[in-house]
């Protein structure tokens, strides 16, 4: 199994990042099930929040605003770099949600 260390490519401040601690993630074995699989990029995902998070915390005001440009080009850095290709196509392993009114 390998491992995929998130870290934070956005740097909000030096300082915080230099302190911001990388997460690891295992990626699924070979003839992984869907569920495997569905978790695995879950995992991905709320490891990429949880990095942006520490590094813009609190998340009130501006502050939002950099953890949001924080998680997306964390996700971009983490989609080329996951050598499954799991991540990138994380919109086509969940369910397709369709809100109406």
């Amino acid at each position: 199994m390998k491992r995929i260390v998130i870290s934070a490519v956005i740097a909000m401040s030096a300082a915080a990042a230099a302190h911001a601690d990388p997460i690891t993630v295992m990626t699924p074995k070979a003839g992984a099930s869907f569920e495997e699989k569905a978790a695995y990029v879950v995992k991905l995902d709320a490891a990429v929040k949880e990095v942006c998070a520490d590094l813009a915390r609190p998340l009130i005001g501006l502050n939002y605003f950099g953890y949001q440009a924080c998680v997306k080009q964390t996700r971009q850095d983490v989609a080329k770099q996951d050598p499954t290709g799991l991540y990138a196509a994380r919109e086509s392993i969940g369910g397709t949600i369709v809100a109406a009114r």
